[in-house]
């Protein structure tokens, strides 16, 4: 099958635009032509390369332990963090915004006088540009490697180098003489974890042929943008990240905002896209997708293995819903759509952890991870019954939505529970449209 263009990269940020509540032009368009023509946009969140005020020479900060350094340089950005902003276009509502992970796969050979001034390699990047977005919605909604940024350090500040020596990733550049074709430098930033975005929605869409192929199913060609924006996200978590920043900025007065806190920095977390590329004995994947008008709501079921009945093993289960809204600029809440599901937990013995319950819903992507061990009991052929409702937000809601959904159930993989053949053999997710959502 030929590739159509459901997805478009764009690294592209401009630092005289820093997002401060109000929405840029840029980022407008990326909406309308989202809706419009139905395309995923992967949109770098923008490189802060100001310098950074660490307030300790470089002998100093050699004398630190990489603890006590973390700590240091972690609260020092968390001071400035409302000077360090997205840029436009990736305040946009309808793309995936991407941010940068402090992280590669570099061997350093030569650090010279270049200085790693955060020692963790699960954080974001010290010039990575965080959240949040429009509304307080998640911004950016996913962090990846984006390379280890090294920095100068003059005095009592820290500027960024920008060395082509390792560490950060290898690519391609122009040749430096005459006939020298494998010239490759090292670089860093946002625009490198947009591109591996792009590169895993290349991934998703090749699995989705696959499926189609083999089941001979068919899918209508509007829904593929949107079914890859959910399986983009589907896959994220915090991970050790939260671990990390929860030791070093939580308080008591901030503790009930934490998880707030926390999607600034991290937004729905750092995406594992081998998750949504294959399932496990133990981990089972269903994918949805739809169009929706105002005021209707979509009725899935999900099957629930009979085998995790009663039992008190730990579960954890996902749901991702994603969707292109259309915009209404002359209206201050913008979206037009505001689609949403409520996650079941009762039955399954699972609550929600990760992000906010509320921010989640502010959005065009609404990812939710719920964990739990509590026994609970069901009959074989009992349904998770997961419903996505569609309301007007901004005035006007005529056109119908386009969304995608992903659910995964899963228990760890020592646990032996044959979840997925149980799943799979139960499975007939059905589409019941109900209007007048009451």
């Amino acid at each position: 099958m030929k590739m159509p263009s459901h997805q478009i990269n764009l690294s592209i940020a401009d630092p005289s635009k820093m997002f401060f509540n109000q929405l840029s032009s840029c980022a407008r368009l990326l909406d309308w032509l989202s809706y419009k023509y139905q395309v995923l946009f992967c949109v770098s969140a923008g490189n802060i390369n100001k310098d950074i005020n660490i307030q300790k020479d470089i002998h100093e900060l050699r004398s630190l332990s990489n603890d006590a350094l973390l700590n240091h340089t972690t609260l020092k950005i968390y001071e400035d963090i409302r000077n360090r902003k997205i840029f436009s276009p990736a305040d946009s509502i309808n793309s995936i915004t991407l941010g940068a992970i402090h992280a590669d796969r570099s061997i350093i050979n030569n650090i010279g006088s270049r200085f790693d001034i955060l020692p963790n390699q699960h954080l974001p990047s010290p010039i990575s540009a965080h959240g949040l977005g429009y509304k307080n919605s998640i911004k950016p909604e996913l962090y990846i490697n984006g390379g280890r940024q090294l920095y100068d350090v003059v005095n009592n500040t820290c500027s960024v180098s920008d060395s082509g020596l390792a560490p950060g990733q290898c690519v391609a550049t122009t040749p430096a003489t005459g006939g020298e074709i494998n010239r490759c430098v090292y670089t860093r930033g946002t625009s490198n974890s947009a591109a591996l975005a792009t590169r895993a929605a290349a991934q998703i869409y090749e699995m989705l042929n696959s499926l189609i192929s083999e089941n001979r199913l068919s899918i209508d060609e509007s829904n593929i943008a949107v079914i890859l924006k959910t399986l983009l996200v589907h896959g994220a978590s915090w991970g050790e990240g939260y671990s990390v920043l929860k030791s070093l900025l939580m308080t008591s007065e901030n503790s009930r905002q934490f998880k707030r806190i926390i999607a600034r920095y991290m937004g729905f977390g750092i995406p594992n896209i081998h998750r949504v590329l294959e399932c496990t004995a133990q981990r089972a994947t269903a994918i949805g997708y739809g169009k929706i008008k105002k005021d209707a709501k979509h009725d899935f079921s999900f099957p629930l293995p009979p085998c995790l009945s009663g039992r008190n093993e730990m579960r954890r289960l996902i749901i991702t819903l994603a969707w292109f809204s259309p915009i209404n600029p002359a209206n201050r809440k913008y979206r037009k759509a505001n689609l949403s599901v409520e996650p079941p937990d009762d039955i399954i013995g699972v609550g929600r952890i990760n992000a906010d319950w509320r921010q989640v819903k502010n959005g065009t992507v609404q990812h939710e991870v719920l964990e739990g061990s509590k026994v609970v009991s069901y009959q074989d052929g009992e349904f998770l019954k997961i419903s996505v409702v569609c309301r007007e937000d901004a005035g006007n809601l005529d056109e119908e939505v386009y969304y995608g959904l992903a659910v995964t159930l899963e228990v760890g993989e020592s646990i032996g529970l044959p979840i997925y053949e149980e799943i799979e053999s139960r499975i007939s997710i059905r589409i019941q449209d109900k209007e007048e959502i009451q």
